[in-house]
C-alpha cells in the first residue's frame, strides 16, 4: 500500500505531460506542435484498408496489417495523442459489462453497417483497439479509450442501442435526447465501462466524450446535476489513479465539454472546477459538431481555473464543419480554416489543438476554400495535421477566420448567434472575429456573405475593420457545374463563392487590423435593407496588399 501511494505522487507531477519529452517547436514558446485526433469507433473500420477486402476473406494478418496503418498513418505529422472511440450506445470490444454490436439474434442477419465489420474482426480473435494501442506505443503515439457519453445515434435500430435505453425510457432526459444522469443506474452504466477499460487496456488516459451529446440531464435537475457529475469525475479519477499504479506509468483523464465556462455550467458540467480539484488534466472545450466554433475563449478559462491550478492541458476542439448562420450552407474545414483555428487558439495560450470528426486517411484529398483555388489547388489531409498545433506553420500560409456560433445553448444563458444579422441603410451590424497574431504583411480581405432578398445582388455595402474603411472587390465567383460537389443542390458546398447567394470581398488596410479580437461594421450604403449570413477574415501572409 506504501508503493502504491509513492508511485501515485510520483507520476502525478507528469499525468498532463502529453509527449513531454519531444523538441520543441519555434514560434510556440519551446512548445512542440500537439495535435489530438480523436478516432472514432465507426471511422477506425470504416476507412480500414485492407489487402483484400474485410467482408470477401481478408485473413488475419491483413486485418492486423491495416489496423497498424490506421496508427502508422500519423507518423510525421504534429499528431502527438490518438483517442480511439470504443463506443456508441454499444461496445465496439469484446465487453463483459456492455452489449457489444454483435449481441444480436442473429450476427450474421443481423448486424449490418460499420459494426459488421468489428463483428468480422472479433471473429479471427482480433481486439482493434489492443492493436491500435499497441502499434501506437511503437511508433511513439499516445494512445487513449475515449467514451461517448451520451451518444444518440441510431436510437431506431434495436440492433444499434443499448438494452437500457429500450426497455427502460424512465432513464432518459426526453424521448429522443439522451440517458439522465440524475438516475444512478445510469452512472453505474458507464462507470463499469471506465472501469473495464482500465482492466482491459493499457493506455495513458480515458477520455470523457459529454460533448456526445451534451444534453445529461432535464432542465429542472440541471443544478444539482453539476454536483452529480463532479463526483461521476472523482470516481473516474480514482479510477485511473488505481491504473496508474497497476500499469506504472500516468494514467489521465480528459473531458470534452462545451466552448466556454458558462455554457458547460449551464449544461451541467462545473469543468472548471474538475480542473481546479485536479480530477481532470485534459480539458477539451469545444462545440457539438456544426459548425466548429473558432473561438474558444481560453484566457476565460484560463481566468476561471485560477493560477493554483497546474500540471493540466488546455486544448481546444474543432469539428470539420464550418457555418455561418443556422440553417445556412457550410463547408468542411481546409487547410486555411485549420491555419486560424491553430494560430487563434495558440495565440490565446492553448497547449494543443483536438480535432474531432477528422479520421479520414491521410492520403484523403482536401479542397482549399479560396475563391480563385477551389476546387484547384488541392492538399492530402496529411497536411493539414503537420499545420495543426503548429504556429508556425499556421503563419506560413493563407487562413480563413470565419464567424459561426456555439451549439448547443443552455437555458437561461444570454446568447444570441450573432448570424443572421440585418444591415440597412444607417443600420450597421456589429461582429467581433479573432484573428491571432497581427499579420506584419501581405493581404487582408473581409469577405461578407449575403442572403437572397431583394436588391441583394446590385446592393453596395460600407464595411469598416476596426473603425478603417475598407475597399470593395469584384463578387467572389460560383464553381461551375462541372466542378460542383457531389452533393449537388445540398447545403455542403467547396468554394467561399457559394456560401452565400453572393459574397462580396473587401480589401481592408494591414494597419488596421489588431493581434486578437477584430471587430468589423456592415452597413448598407446604397440599396434597400440586406441580411449577412457569412462573414470571415481571410488572412493571406504572402499576397501583395
Amino acid at each position: 500500500m506504501a508503493l502504491a501511494i509513492l508511485l501515485l505522487a510520483g507520476l502525478a507531477g507528469v499525468r498532463s505531460a502529453i509527449s513531454a519529452d519531444a523538441p520543441p517547436s519555434q514560434g510556440q514558446g519551446g512548445r512542440r506542435p500537439r495535435a489530438i485526433v480523436n478516432q472514432a469507433a465507426d471511422a477506425l473500420v470504416g476507412y480500414l484498408r485492407t489487402e483484400q477486402p474485410l467482408e470477401e476473406g481478408a485473413t488475419k494478418e491483413m486485418i492486423l496489417a491495416g489496423l497498424r496503418q490506421v496508427v502508422d498513418q500519423y507518423v510525421g505529422t504534429n499528431v502527438s495523442d490518438v483517442f480511439f472511440n470504443v463506443c456508441y450506445q454499444r461496445a465496439a470490444h469484446a465487453s463483459e459489462v456492455w452489449e457489444t454490436y454483435w449481441d444480436v439474434d442473429d450476427p450474421e442477419r443481423d448486424v449490418t453497417g460499420w459494426p459488421r465489420r468489428y463483428w468480422l474482426i472479433h471473429r479471427h480473435g482480433i481486439d482493434p483497439f489492443a492493436v491500435c494501442i499497441a502499434r501506437s506505443r511503437e511508433k511513439g503515439l499516445s494512445p487513449w479509450v475515449s467514451l461517448r457519453m451520451n451518444d444518440t445515434h441510431y436510437i431506431d435500430d434495436p440492433n444499434k442501442t443499448s438494452r437500457l435505453w429500450r426497455e427502460h425510457p424512465e432513464l432518459r432526459t426526453s424521448g429522443r435526447r439522451g440517458f439522465d444522469y440524475a438516475r444512478p443506474e445510469v452512472r453505474r452504466r458507464y462507470l463499469s465501462l471506465i472501469d473495464e477499460l482500465l482492466h482491459r487496456y493499457d493506455v495513458d488516459g480515458v477520455e470523457l466524450d459529454w460533448m456526445r451529446f451534451a444534453h445529461h440531464f432535464k432542465p429542472e435537475d440541471v443544478e444539482r446535476g453539476r454536483g452529480v457529475l463532479t463526483e461521476f469525475t472523482r470516481k473516474a479519477r480514482r479510477m485511473a489513479d488505481e491504473a496508474t499504479v497497476r500499469y506504472g506509468h500516468a494514467v489521465r483523464l480528459a473531458a470534452r465539454v462545451p466552448a466556454t465556462p458558462e455554457f458547460a455550467e449551464g449544461l451541467g458540467m462545473d469543468a472548471v472546477a474538475w480542473v481546479q480539484e485536479g480530477l481532470v488534466d485534459v480539458l477539451i472545450p469545444c462545440s457539438t459538431w456544426n459548425p466548429s466554433y473558432p473561438d474558444v475563449p481560453v484566457q476565460r478559462w484560463r481566468e476561471r481555473i485560477g493560477p493554483e491550478a497546474n500540471g493540466y492541458l488546455l486544448a481546444p476542439g474543432t469539428d470539420l464543419w464550418i457555418r455561418g448562420a443556422p440553417g445556412g450552407r457550410y463547408m468542411r474545414t481546409d487547410m486555411e480554416t485549420m491555419r486560424a483555428f491553430t494560430a487563434t487558439m495558440l495565440d490565446r495560450g492553448a497547449d494543443a489543438v483536438y480535432l474531432f470528426n477528422h479520421f479520414v486517411p491521410v492520403r484523403f484529398t482536401l479542397a482549399y476554400g479560396g475563391p480563385a483555388d477551389a476546387p484547384g489547388n488541392r492538399h492530402v489531409y496529411a497536411d493539414l495535421l503537420r499545420a495543426a498545433g503548429s504556429m508556425e506553420r499556421a503563419l506560413a500560409g493563407p487562413r480563413r477566420h470565419v464567424l459561426t456560433y456555439h451549439d448547443p445553448v443552455p437555458r437561461r444563458v444570454d446568447y444570441r448567434k450573432p448570424l443572421p444579422a440585418e444591415i440597412g441603410p444607417g443600420q450597421a451590424a456589429r461582429f467581433h472575429l479573432p484573428v491571432g497574431p497581427k499579420p506584419p504583411g501581405g493581404r487582408v480581405t473581409i469577405r461578407v456573405g449575403l442572403d437572397e432578398l431583394p436588391g441583394h445582388g446590385e446592393a453596395e455595402l460600407a464595411v469598416r475593420l476596426n473603425g478603417a474603411e475598407c475597399r470593395a472587390g469584384e463578387d467572389l465567383p460560383r464553381l461551375q457545374p462541372r466542378e460542383s460537389p457531389p452533393k449537388r443542390g445540398s447545403y455542403e458546398v467547396w468554394s467561399v463563392g457559394d456560401v452565400a447567394p453572393r459574397v462580396v470581398p473587401f480589401a481592408a488596410p494591414l494597419a488596421a487590423v489588431e493581434r486578437g479580437r477584430n471587430t468589423v461594421e456592415i452597413e448598407v450604403a446604397r440599396g434597400g435593407s440586406q441580411r449577412v449570413v457569412w462573414l470571415e477574415i481571410h488572412v493571406d501572409p504572402a499576397a501583395a496588399p
